[in-house]
């Protein structure tokens, strides 16, 4: 009788060394691998483009409106993701304010470098008040109410050359003053007294002093802080969060009349 090596208990040990050996030669040699498995993507791709030349016009115009429909039901699907977000987070800030929130859509819009101000769809029907703020997402204010009519009214954005507001900056000293719109399109406090410490993206936000505005609206990020040598006062130069020019629905705040 001939005695065969039995290598039962060995071939684990071969496959492993085996598959290391093939992963080693993959990436050493990963240019001749894509050389051979090249022409096998060829032919799937030749399958592909016979499958789609052996369709009718008509399967390729059903494939068509059925992509297009997909693309449609998506679009949808993300605006409506969108809205919803929008509202949910207005709906956690009106609860937190306790003011009375009312949706509005932006009608029209005029802006330009010395007006900022826009239409709203609601004004005295639906509880609308002249100088009520206009905020945006969770509580960014964009503007104020300045008119009002039945059906409608009016808002001045914040960065109006004519706009004013109360604000506070989160600084050490919670520091307080008045917010005027510019012509460039951002905000400046001015006649801040020298001694208060203002730094760059200090966060603004309305201050409470104004009888129809709740405090802690987010308002903007100071970017440059300047010193008037004549006076000593200092001026910080804020930029809004949010710009009314990029938005078509808003929140306007308002308290039930007494």
């Amino acid at each position: 009788m001939k005695f065969r090596p039995s290598f039962r208990g060995k071939r684990p040990w071969l496959a492993a060394v085996f598959a290391c050996l093939l992963v080693l030669i993959l990436f050493f040699f990963r240019g001749w691998t894509i050389v051979i498995v090249d022409p096998f993507l060829s032919v799937f791709s030749k399958a592909a483009g016979t499958l789609t030349a052996s369709l009718t016009s008509e399967e390729e115009r059903a494939l068509t409106d059925q992509l297009v429909a997909l693309a449609i039901d998506r679009a949808e699907f993300d605006r409506l993701t969108d809205e919803n977000e929008t509202l949910r987070k207005e709906l956690g800030f009106s609860q937190r304010t306790g003011f009375i929130s009312v949706p509005a859509t932006v009608i029209t819009k005029s802006l330009s470098k010395t007006v900022s101000r826009f239409v709203l769809d609601v004004g005295a029907s639906d509880g609308v008040q002249i100088g009520d703020p206009i905020v945006a997402d969770d509580g960014i204010l964009v503007g104020k109410v300045i008119a009002v009519e039945e059906g409608s009214s009016v808002g001045m954005a914040l960065t109006d050359p004519s706009h004013t507001s109360a604000v506070g900056l989160l600084n050490d000293r919670r520091t307080i003053g008045v917010a005027y719109g510019t012509v460039g399109g951002l905000v400046e406090i001015r006649f801040i007294p020298s001694d208060e410490t203002i730094e760059v993206n200090d966060l603004v936000v309305t201050s409470g002093l104004e009888e129809t505005v709740p405090s802690g609206l987010l308002i903007g990020l100071v970017n440059a802080v300047s010193q008037d040598p004549t006076t000593l006062f200092l001026t910080a130069v804020v930029e809004p969060l949010k710009e009314i020019r990029r938005l078509s629905t808003v929140l306007v705040l308002t308290k039930e009349p007494l």
